[in-house]
């Protein structure tokens, strides 16, 4: 089989999964230690999955003029935020998924906090609560 073919079927069974396998995912209460989420269906994807305000280049701004490099921090890497964007565009139940070392970690949730609403995602046209993961790296240029 040919590279083309092989990064081809890779490709495929990738996309496979993210369209057949998991439409959504109800979260646990225990997950986030709060027993608002008992029994509500939290998706990971949806038909129209939410957005920052005024999209992608948006978010990046944001990202870059409020994010500030802890003076005592010496650990480079990518923070990943986990949250919720609820059906108003809210956020909720933020939190490290994955942090590099505690002034980045602060930092980022920090950032996370500063958000204002998202577009939110739906479903069917109706707005859901989505869970969302952001990576936020932080590395000198």
């Amino acid at each position: 089989m040919s590279v083309k073919k092989q990064i081809l079927v890779i490709l495929l069974i990738f996309f496979s999964y993210l369209l057949l396998g998991q439409t959504k995912e109800v979260i646990k209460a225990s997950l986030f230690k709060s027993d608002s989420l008992n029994n509500i269906t939290i998706f990971t994807v949806v038909e129209e999955m939410p957005e920052f305000p005024g999209g992608q280049d948006s978010l990046m701004k944001f990202l870059l003029n409020n994010l500030k490099w802890p003076n005592e921090a010496d650990c480079m890497g990518s923070v990943y935020i986990s949250f919720i964007v609820e059906a108003d565009g809210t956020l909720s139940h933020k939190g490290i998924l994955r942090g590099i070392c505690d002034p980045f970690d602060k930092e980022a949730l920090r950032v996370i906090n500063l958000m204002p609403r998202w577009k939110p995602g739906k479903q069917n046209g109706i707005a859901v609560p989505v869970k969302f993961v952001m990576p936020i790296k932080f590395a000198l240029k």
